[in-house]
């Protein structure tokens, strides 16, 4: 009767610590999952943001262009020559080069 007893005791503390272990546990991947879900929300809020952001500059992107090209029609000789342009002379229109120093060049 006595050993009876002792194993339904030790039977006992096992499911004690199994109980509290799975307790402990469930709360700890309650903690996790909920961590996780914040994380995506998060991400979900960022990611609309940079949306709007890029609509915003999208737009002042083709506002600029628009005011590009309106100002590449106006540029006339008449204009260019008021800005202090002049016409080259044949003969001495001149290009810059970049000369390539050390063509053979090995790096190890």
């Amino acid at each position: 009767m006595k050993q009876a007893t002792t194993a339904i005791r030790s039977i006992d503390r096992v499911s004690h610590v199994v109980f509290w272990f799975l307790a402990v546990s469930v709360v700890m991947l309650s903690f996790v999952y909920a961590f996780f879900i914040q994380k995506a929300i998060r991400n979900v809020v960022a990611r609309d943001e940079v949306h709007a952001e890029i609509a915003s500059l999208n737009s002042k992107l083709s506002a600029a262009e628009f005011k590009y090209i309106n100002s590449v029609e106006s540029v006339t000789l008449d204009k260019a020559s008021l800005l202090g342009f002049t016409p080259t002379v044949d003969g001495q229109t001149t290009f810059i080069t970049r000369e390539t120093i050390g063509k053979n060049v090995a790096v190890r």
